[in-house]
């Protein structure tokens, strides 16, 4: 693991409204703020960067391809609805994508917070939108044929990642599978490469309480074998991973 920063989101730079720290992760009341910049700067989902969207919209069918493939290998005579879970929503650009291409789908979401959702609730009903920090804040009688965490998962300490990843494994249905897509995949991690980061580091900081460079903590890098012995240790026993297409290389990982 790397700890790694950041200086703007969706081309905002985090100094024009927040105060930022180099030690301390971005807290909830963090992104609150943020997500209020955002909308007075954004009125819709189509005012957001293009190259964004076209990223998150070929996740998005990534994850309906994935979904319909496991569905194929089910009893076609399933009365249930499909039910899929969203953990760190954020605005719902792929959430809106998802009901999009498959509008039969009963898809909830999760978010911290719900300043962010300011979008979204025009697609997604009250009920099955849940507040808080999950595992807490979810129904624990109901369970999905999909989990997906997307990038979200960078700003999670390991410890409570794997905790978050064992307890989410639980809620899934017989059959389901959780996937994470990661846009902070470390590509190694040499000892030579660790003490580079850490010089680089070191002059962040220096840049950052000179106000020359101001950066906040966002989060940790990890290598794919990392991500791997995550599930693993969180009780997923098949396990597969891989890159997609969507132009940024997003790295996934998936478990049932």
């Amino acid at each position: 693991m790397r700890r790694f920063y950041q200086e703007s989101w969706q081309g905002i730079p985090f100094t024009a409204f927040s105060h930022i720290s180099f030690f301390h992760l971005a807290e909830p009341k963090f992104y609150a703020t943020f997500y209020e910049e955002l909308f007075r700067r954004y009125q819709s989902w189509h005012d957001l960067p293009a190259a964004w969207r076209e990223n998150k919209r070929k996740d998005a069918r990534w994850l309906i391809g994935e979904l319909r493939a496991h569905l194929a290998n089910e009893d076609p005579g399933r009365t249930e609805p499909v039910r899929v879970l969203s953990i760190g929503s954020g605005v719902g650009f792929m959430e809106k994508t998802l009901l999009e291409e498959m509008p039969e789908l009963e898809l909830h979401v999760n978010e911290p917070s719900t300043v962010s959702l300011r979008w979204l609730r025009k697609v997604v009903p009250n009920e099955r939108i849940y507040i808080g920090l999950p595992p807490a804040c979810l129904p624990s009688d109901v369970s999905y044929d999909m989990i997906y965490l997307s990038t979200v998962d960078y700003g999670i300490p390991q410890r409570e990642l794997e905790y978050l990843l064992r307890e989410l494994r639980a809620q899934l249905a017989p059959g389901g599978e959780l996937i994470c897509l990661s846009a902070s995949l470390l590509e190694e991690d040499s000892a030579v490469g660790s003490f580079v980061n850490a010089l680089k580091i070191v002059i962040r900081g220096a840049l950052h309480f000179l106000g020359i460079r101001r950066q906040q903590f966002w989060g940790w890098r990890r290598t794919r074998r990392e991500y791997q012995q995550l599930f693993k240790r969180a009780g997923f026993t098949a396990v597969s991973d891989g890159w997609l297409d969507d132009g940024f290389e997003t790295y996934w990982i998936r478990g049932k």
